[in-house]
């Protein structure tokens, strides 16, 4: 279920163009003096991460919503996800069952 629900979002900040945000690291917040030009990327890093964060929210379950309201960004969710569900984990539980 993990791998589709993952494929399903990729599919969906495909479209919108913010599907970077989830491999790219947050810009550094730019100083006062620096160019116009890193500030206006800045700006769109945090907008785009802003709603990569509100689809993945909005694609989880409310129990799962809870659960990451308080993570501070998109990538620490997708991580955490993965870390609970993503591949290995199932692996890990059919070599289980597997042994039991």
């Amino acid at each position: 279920n993990y791998v589709n629900w993952l494929r399903n979002v990729k599919i969906v900040l495909n479209s919108e163009d913010i599907d970077y945000v989830l491999e790219a690291t947050m810009p550094a917040l730019p100083a006062e003096d620096a160019s116009t030009e890193d500030h206006v990327i800045y700006k769109k890093w945090v907008a785009d991460e802003k709603k990569v964060r509100s689809y993945l929210m909005a694609s989880m379950s409310n129990a799962l919503q809870v659960q990451h309201e308080s993570m501070r960004d998109s990538r620490e969710i997708l991580l955490y996800l993965r870390k609970l569900y993503g591949e290995t984990s199932r692996n890990a539980r059919f070599q289980l069952t597997v042994e039991l």
